[in-house]
């Protein structure tokens, strides 16, 4: 096989475990653009209304716990899978629900999935993908959690211009559909996990698998090293508080607390109802605004991918947050002058840009990084676990923060204003504590870990 070849077969290969990101990014992003038709069609409250747009959150915070027992027993591929049928079964039951309780219980279900996808595609991408490569491929799966937030609004937009408010929010949730079925029919090309057929002890096939990535001397090599990592490794869960992994477990716990509490994780499903509460009153129109601003944030995802393996994880994280401490800044003054028209969408555009870059990818990518192989799976879903509570408390709280804000200050600015206190602590993390993984291979990324106390 040429070295062009190969290097079309890994993208590929990250391509499609990546559309799992794409599902994700969909399913999240198509309750923003659909709950402002719920809240009025079911008459909801401030607090039920908080609750459907974050219930997908709950299933979201027990399928990595699912999917680590399911990763290490049928594999990261079959996951996957398996994860696609949850999401298929949501899509069907919330598009026909004709009460909030059935509503709730099939987003959950859907959340499952979405949690079992973000443990297998990510962890999958890094164990696939070359070192020198990992950064780029495995920020493909943000980039793709981006494309799918930006399809989804603007496949909300044309339903919601075309279809009445009672029946738009339906078609809405059965879109998914579509790219459910394709990703299901390309999982079936795509080779195991080497890592977890050497973890099983299948170090032949797993060779093979290294060696059609890359080239003989490499498979060798890291072949030498994974067989060598999974000499000293247990596997038991109680090894992640052990020193050095104790470490990497902090690490993964903050990137994910970040993720969500820099500010555009929480604001993501409510950018209509900014768009709404800053004046504009066309729904169509804000929903097809924040088509616009995950557009934006898509761009950023594509100069990730160019720089991170050049630039490297720990200076982008940096720079972002203090990026991120300013625009919120920005932003929380435009709410509370009540400024109106086109300088809502720059403010959110601006948000939108450090977390493409680095805020929104690096968590993902790095989580599926930090841990040892035979561990791996276990302590990508205690990480990715958690970092499911924090995107369902964000969605959650930020319609209870918002009225909070109004009340004590007049606007919604002090939520703003609190997400660029948590960014500055980001930056601080991000200089004292972030290592750097680019370049390394996953085992030497485990031995620098397991130097720190």
């Amino acid at each position: 096989m040429s070295k062009s070849r190969k290097k079309i077969n890994v993208l590929f290969v990250a391509f499609v475990a990546s559309i799992g990101g794409f599902l994700f990014g969909f399913d999240l992003s198509v309750i923003g653009a659909a709950n402002l038709y719920l809240r009025e069609q079911f008459n909801l409250t401030e607090a039920q209304f908080g609750f459907a747009t974050a219930s997908a959150s709950i299933g979201c915070i027990f399928g990595p716990f699912l999917g680590s027992w399911l990763c290490d027993y049928i594999g990261r591929k079959k996951t996957m899978i398996f994860s696609s049928i949850l999401l298929a079964v949501s899509a069907i039951f919330t598009a026909i629900a004709n009460d909030m309780f059935i509503f709730n219980v099939f987003r959950i279900v859907g959340g499952v999935g979405i949690g079992l996808c973000s443990v297998a595609s990510p962890m999958y991408i890094a164990e696939i993908a070359p070192a020198r490569r990992r950064g780029s491929l495995g920020v493909m799966y943000q980039l793709a959690i981006i494309l799918g937030s930006i399809i989804a609004p603007l496949v909300a937009y044309f339903l919601a211009k075309y279809l009445d408010g009672s029946v738009c929010w339906r078609w809405m949730f059965f879109s998914e559909m579509a790219s459910i079925a394709i990703f299901v029919l390309f999982l079936f090309f795509l080779p195991k996990s080497p890592r977890w057929l050497a973890e099983r002890g299948e170090y032949d096939q797993a060779f093979d698998i290294l060696e059609r990535i890359e080239n003989t001397e490499h498979a060798r090599i890291e072949m030498d090293a994974i067989k060598s990592s999974l000499s000293v490794e247990t596997g038991k869960l109680s090894e992640i508080i052990q020193p050095g992994l104790r470490y990497a477990l902090f690490i993964g716990i903050m990137l994910a607390f970040f993720n969500n509490w820099t500010g555009w994780s929480v604001m993501g499903g409510y950018i209509p109802m900014l768009f709404e509460m800053s004046g504009l009153e066309e729904r169509a129109v804000s929903i097809l605004q924040f088509a616009i601003t995950y557009g934006f944030m898509g761009i950023m995802g594509i100069v990730s991918i160019l720089i991170i393996d050049r630039v490297g994880r720990k200076p982008m994280w940096i720079v972002a947050s203090f990026g991120m401490a300013i625009v919120t800044g920005l932003t929380g003054l435009v709410f509370h002058f009540q400024l109106s028209g086109i300088i809502v969408l720059l403010v959110l555009l601006l948000c939108a840009m450090p977390h493409g870059l680095a805020l929104g990818p690096l968590p993902w990518l790095m989580m599926s990084e930090i841990f040892p192989t035979k561990i791996r799976a276990k302590a990508v879903a205690v990480t990715t676990a958690f970092l499911w509570v924090m995107i369902f408390t964000a969605a959650y709280l930020f319609p209870v923060l918002t009225r909070l804000s109004e009340k004590t200050i007049g606007s919604v600015a002090g939520v703003f204003w609190l997400f660029t206190l948590i960014c500055i602590i980001s930056a601080l993390f991000g200089f004292k504590v972030l290592p750097e993984t680019k370049g390394k291979t996953l085992e030497q990324i485990s031995e620098l870990l397991k130097r720190k106390k």
